[in-house]
C-alpha cells in the first residue's frame, strides 16, 4: 500500500513543471527470473506504473545496473508498459542500435530527447546490448587504470548519438548512470567528469547523472548543466545510505538553458520523499553541503527568505 503513495508528497512539485525525468532503477515486471550472480536483484509489481503516471513523468532511464536483474524478458514486459502507458524510455533496447535511440517528448512547442547510458564499472557485461542482442547502451569504464580508462569506442558512439540527435530536436537531455556507489559517496569520479564534458562537447544540453547514492556536484560546463549525482529519491534506503536528496530544475528554451535550481528534499524510513525548506533543519544540511560540493566546479548557490528553490549559479548560463 506504501508504494502507491509514495509519491504524493512531491508530486505536486512534478504535476507544475512542463517535462519530467527519472532514473527508472527496476523492471516494473511478474516475469523473468533472478540471473546468476547478482548481488541484489530488484523488480517491482506492474501497478507500480501508477506512480509513475501521478508524478506526471514523461521519460525515464533504463540504461542502469539493476533494469535487468531478472533478464530480458522482465525488461521487455517493462518496455511494453511504458509505451502503453505513454511514458518514454531510452537506454534499452531488442538490439543496440534500439537501446541508442532517444525518447522524444514534445511539450510547449519544444521537442525534448532523452539520451541514455550505463557505465559497466556498475553494471554486469552481460547487460550490454550488441547488434544481435538485447540489452543496454553501454559507457564501459576500467578502474583498473589510473585514470579511469573510458572505452573510445563508446564514447565515439555516444557523441555521434548526440550529434545527430542534437540536429532533430529542441533541447537534448543525456543521462548517465556512473560512479561509485557503495555506501553511497558525494566524490565525482574522474570518468564522470570526462564523460559529462564529452556529451556537452558534441551538444548536449543538459547532462544528468545517478547511481551514486549521494548528492553530488552540479558543473555549468560551456553553459550547459551536468548533474553528477542526483541521489536517492523513492528508494527503501538501507541503514547508512544517504537520505538527503533533491528535485533539480531548470528552465529551458531552444538548445539554451536559463536557469538552474533545486529544492531540497529528505527520504524517510519508508522510501518516501519530501520536499524540506532550505532554511532550516535536514534542507539547511543539503544546501551546506551542495554549497561544499559545487563551490570545487565554480558553482555558486543563491537562497532567499522563505522560498523553497535554491538558484545555482554559474559560468555563463544563457541569458533569459
Amino acid at each position: 500500500e506504501l508504494g502507491k503513495t509514495v509519491f504524493d508528497k512531491v508530486a505536486p512539485y512534478f504535476q507544475k513543471s512542463d517535462v519530467n525525468f527519472c532514473n527508472l532503477e527496476s523492471a516494473l515486471s511478474n516475469k523473468g527470473n533472478p540471473q546468476a550472480g547478482r548481488y541484489a536483484a530488484f523488480r517491482s509489481f506492474p501497478s507500480m506504473i501508477e506512480v509513475l503516471k501521478k508524478g506526471k513523468i514523461d521519460f525515464v532511464s533504463v540504461a542502469n545496473n539493476h533494469t535487468l536483474d531478472y533478464g530480458w524478458e522482465a525488461l521487455s514486459d517493462t518496455l511494453d508498459l511504458l509505451k502503453q502507458t505513454g511514458i518514454g524510455f531510452s537506454g534499452g533496447g531488442r538490439n543496440l542500435e534500439e537501446a541508442r535511440k532517444p525518447a522524444l517528448v514534445e511539450k510547449t512547442g519544444l521537442t525534448v530527447g532523452l539520451l541514455s547510458y550505463t557505465a559497466n564499472v556498475n553494471t554486469p557485461f552481460g547487460f550490454k546490448a550488441s547488434e544481435e542482442r538485447e540489452g543496454l547502451a553501454p559507457m564501459r569504464i576500467s578502474p583498473f587504470f589510473q585514470p579511469d580508462h573510458t572505452n573510445q569506442e563508446d564514447v565515439d558512439a555516444m557523441q555521434s548519438n548526440v550529434r545527430q540527435w542534437k540536429a532533430q530536436v529542441d533541447f537534448l537531455v543525456v543521462s548517465f548512470h556512473w560512479g561509485i556507489s557503495e555506501g553511497g559517496t558525494h566524490t565525482v569520479a574522474l570518468h564522470q567528469k570526462v564523460i559529462g564534458h564529452h556529451a556537452v562537447n558534441a551538444g548536449a544540453d543538459l547532462v544528468l547523472g545517478h547511481h551514486s547514492h549521494a548528492l553530488q556536484a552540479v558543473e555549468i560546463y560551456r553553459s550547459k548543466p551536468i548533474c553528477y549525482g542526483l541521489g536517492n529519491f523513492v528508494f527503501a534506503l538501507e541503514e547508512g545510505f544517504p537520505r538527503e536528496t533533491m528535485l533539480f530544475q531548470c528552465q529551458i528554451s531552444r538548445h539554451k538553458v536559463h536557469e538552474v535550481k533545486f529544492l531540497p528534499a529528505y527520504v524517510s524510513k519508508q522510501g518516501q520523499p519530501e520536499v524540506v525548506s532550505p532554511e532550516q533543519g535536514h534542507g539547511l544540511e543539503i544546501v551546506s553541503l551542495m554549497r561544499k560540493l559545487c563551490s570545487r566546479f565554480g558553482t555558486k548557490l543563491v537562497t532567499q527568505k522563505q522560498v523553497e528553490e535554491v538558484i545555482l549559479k554559474g559560468k555563463s548560463l544563457a541569458k533569459k
